[in-house]
């Protein structure tokens, strides 16, 4: 302890570490008011329209109550499926600022891509990104913490110093492990005190009952990745000869980090499983429905010939029938666009999840916006819950349009509604465990090497 409290002491005569340590402060504060006015602005967006759903469905329950009603009117109006505030929207933007966060859905353009921006925003934002919290922690949190600990011995041996250290029978990886964790304690505590306040402040606009252990989590994780990078740098310091040197080696190192190695892991994902182009997605549901809506009679008559139990008395036919039986060859034509879509975008997420270690800074940027609820896999269950609720719209209305039923107030039971199911806390635990231990994993393997590097004997003779 000694030890750990006369580094201590030196970086409190420091002058360059409190402006580092009040630099690093206002970066994050800065980074946590963006999060909080992401957070307003989902809070802004989502509660009108969990509101106007609620509006929705008592309007229709008393219409109900008060006599029957015609399907094909009350197919008329969209239904919305909303999806909630993110649990920890300040931790993270990651698809929040691109992805919709609810859809219109409705019988007659069941078929139609809806999941558009309903927002307006700077292409020239979305493409840069948010300057989030998340962003802080992974790109800029390293360089403040190699900037008060890139000298642990390369310093020392440079001077002189070294020698006499070891001279008075230190224990060299000791000695250093703990001289990491006194330089980096200011940026630690502070990028775990941000991490911790954005988790509590966000949590109480979320009301997400598992705020707390994503809260943990995060901390966890923002924790492992501090020591992967004091432990880099205690590597580095093990074999470079001057501090001048040490610098520019770890500049290198978080250059490749964070930088070089995503963008060429992004460039291969890319390559192996292009995604299709979402402009065939579009124009091939418009030609469909184009061919389809030109045969229109023609498609009616083969959906009864495929369905004889929806034909209505007499086979009389009418305009919404006759949508309903083009929407179903549309959907014909368009799903192996969408389904090729969709696999694409699951194999370059397998691929990512396989390879993220080539790069931590991925793993760690990924496993934050899964812990915000604003990555891939919360977005991707809310796009599958949203296809599930138009299947049920499908399913619920078609019959009764066809055979000519009213809807009555037994029918409300069975009225299609959207509640969106958050995954089971224990799919997010293991994808966020395997992070936390693999960057804890390639900590200790920079330390583990560090160590054969820091005997006495190698040190003495350096």
């Amino acid at each position: 302890m000694s030890t750990f409290n006369y580094e201590l002491r030196l970086l409190l005569r420091d002058r360059a570490a409190w402006a580092l340590t009040a630099l690093f402060a206002l970066v994050l504060w800065y980074a946590l008011g963006n999060g909080a006015e992401l957070a307003e602005r989902q809070r802004a967006t989502v509660q009108p329209a969990l509101e106007s759903a609620k509006n929705q469905s008592v309007a229709l329950s008393n219409a109900l109550e008060r006599q029957p009603a015609d399907p094909r009117q009350i197919a008329r109006q969209p239904l919305l499926a909303v999806l909630p505030a993110a649990p920890l929207p300040m931790l993270a933007a990651g698809q929040a600022d691109i992805a919709p966060s609810y859809e219109s859905a409705s019988l007659w353009r069941l078929q139609t891509p809806t999941d558009a921006r309903v927002e307006i925003e700077n292409p020239s934002r979305l493409l840069a990104g948010r300057f989030d919290l998340a962003f802080v922690l992974v790109w800029l949190f390293p360089l403040f913490l190699l900037a008060l600990a890139y000298d642990l011995v390369a310093g020392d041996r440079e001077s002189g110093t070294l020698r006499l250290v070891l001279s008075r029978g230190v224990a060299p990886l000791r000695w250093i492990a703990v001289r990491a964790l006194a330089r980096g304690a200011p940026m630690l505590s502070l990028a775990l005190l941000a991490t911790w306040a954005s988790s509590w402040w966000g949590a109480v606009a979320s009301q997400a009952s598992d705020a707390g252990s994503r809260a943990l989590h995060a901390c966890a994780l923002v924790a492992a990745w501090g020591l992967f990078w004091l432990a880099l740098s205690a590597l580095v310091n093990a074999f470079a000869r001057s501090a001048a040197a040490a610098a520019t080696a770890l500049g290198a190192a978080w250059v490749t980090v964070v930088l070089v190695l995503p963008t060429l892991l992004n460039v291969v994902v890319e390559s192996l499983h292009p995604t299709p182009s979402r402009a065939e997605l579009v124009a091939s549901a418009r030609e469909a429905s184009g061919a389809a809506e030109r045969r229109g009679n023609e498609v009616l008559n083969s959906f009864y010939r495929d369905h004889p139990e929806l034909a209505p008395p007499g086979m009389r036919t009418d305009f919404a029938q006759q949508i309903l039986a083009v929407q179903e060859e549309v959907a014909r034509a368009v799903d192996p666009v969408r389904e090729r879509f969709d696999a694409q975008l699951a194999e370059q997420q397998a691929l990512i999840e396989s390879w993220r270690f080539v790069s931590p800074a991925v793993a760690v940027y990924e496993t934050l916006t899964d812990l915000a609820g604003t990555g891939y896999w919360r977005y991707r269950s809310f796009r599958e819950q949203v296809a599930q609720f138009k299947q049920g719209i499908y399913d619920f209305y078609s019959p009764r349009i066809h055979k000519n039923q009213m809807l009555t107030k037994a029918d409300l039971s069975a009225f299609p509604r959207f509640v969106f199911v958050e995954e089971p806390a224990e799919r997010w635990h293991g994808r966020v465990r395997a992070s936390i231990l693999g960057v804890l994993a390639l900590a200790l393997l920079a330390f583990v090497i560090a160590a054969t590097r820091l005997s006495p004997k190698s040190l003495s003779n350096s």
